[in-house]
């Protein structure tokens, strides 16, 4: 059988300290399973390596330059590369990202159609768009509209991802084209492991990008109440972004500071240990549910999540996590309270969710999934 070439085209996403490792861990799997070649198209100013893949550099216009920032800000496409078109010739499948954010998406619709190569489209996305996109969306959507019909498969992370692409006219209910594949999770690496404390302090956790969207702020919130009621705990924040300044100025006006930790940017491996030396993870993303929740409930910790897209999907009921309500600070602090006062039940909600990862998330269950189509 002919080894599958795939293009693999997200230039300006080349951080492996994010959801794009889970990504590359799939391709991995089927490198190693399957024989399948992959090429990362990333921007040429990206240093991006990582064994196993081949890498292809290609030309940006706009990212990285204030016109970038300018068409997020309007709802637009951006991110327009001049030669990808061309370089994608003789692949067999392509895989990218939204058409309606990237132009580097459309400009893949248009390769695929031009060299007769499968496209699928992948997203988590669950919010319309960013910024001015409620009043720009015609001129995105009508653009987008043909590269969605012409793709072959529509990969979504979750149900509520796909549900939006309907909303928006970009694909049709109940099409066979659509496939819920959930965010990967290397179960091995994020599994339960023994640790060393060296206090009895209750340890929350949160992590993702320093931006106010991921919703740290209201973590600090809910622990100060938390602390509040007599609960000796801190938080641990796992990331970096240009919010921190925010999240330590209210620590200290909240009188708290000394409870907020601030560990900066980690590798998938050093996050497995901090994962399993918390004790209950929280996440109050403002859009939808990230690879963090997996990856908290894959070490078989309880997780305390914020009403966000999918976040049914990984969590159906209160066996496999807590779902504040939508901006509710009070809402959230209660339910880690819960989870503290309880610890048979946040022992069970750990191991429920392991079970709930390894049978829906592995990196060898979305693999295949993955695999699928690319034969089909």
């Amino acid at each position: 059988m002919k080894k599958l070439k795939i293009a693999l085209v997200m230039p300006t996403h080349s951080n492996l300290n994010s959801s794009l490792h889970n990504l590359l861990k799939v391709y991995l799997y089927l490198i190693r399973e399957y024989g399948v070649e992959v090429t990362m198209f990333t921007d040429k100013r990206n240093e991006f390596a990582f064994k196993g893949f081949k890498v292809e550099k290609i030309n940006g216009i706009d990212h990285g330059t204030i016109l970038e920032k300018i068409l997020l800000f309007l709802g637009m496409q951006r991110d327009y590369y001049t030669d990808v078109i061309g370089k994608l010739e003789g692949y067999d499948i392509i895989e990218t990202s939204n058409p309606e954010f990237y132009w580097f998406a459309y400009q893949s619709y248009i390769a695929a159609k031009k060299h007769n190569i499968k496209l699928i489209y992948r997203t988590s996305q669950t919010i319309d768009g960013f910024y001015l996109f409620r009043l720009t969306k015609f001129i995105p959507l009508k653009i987008a509209e043909k590269a969605y019909r012409h793709a072959k498969w529509l990969l979504f992370s979750n149900p509520q991802a796909a549900e939006r692409c309907i909303r928006l006219g970009l694909a049709e209910k109940d099409s066979e084209k659509i496939v819920i594949t959930g965010h990967a999770t290397d179960t091995n690496l994020f599994s339960p492991k023994k640790t060393r404390r060296m206090n009895s302090k209750t340890i929350l956790l949160s992590v993702g990008g320093i931006y106010k969207i991921k919703g740290h702020h209201l973590i600090i919130r809910a622990l100060k109440e938390v602390v509040d009621n007599g609960h000796d705990a801190e938080l641990w924040i796992v990331g970096d972004g240009y919010y921190k300044k925010s999240l330590v100025r209210l620590a200290k006006k909240l009188g708290i500071s000394d409870k907020v930790k601030f560990l900066g940017s980690k590798d998938h491996k050093e996050l497995a240990d901090i994962y399993n030396k918390a004790d209950i993870f929280v996440l109050a993303n403002y859009q939808e549910i990230t690879p963090a929740v997996n990856e908290a409930l894959a070490c078989e910790k309880p997780v305390v999540v914020m009403e966000c897209g999918g976040v049914d999907y990984v969590i159906p009921g209160t066996s496999y996590g807590m779902v504040s309500k939508k901006f509710d600070v009070d809402d959230m602090a209660q339910k880690i309270i819960y989870l503290i006062n309880n610890k048979k039940i946040s022992y069970e909600i750990g191991r429920n969710g392991r079970q709930r990862i390894l049978q829906n998330f592995s990196i060898e269950k979305v693999g295949e999934k993955f695999y699928k189509c690319f034969i089909s």
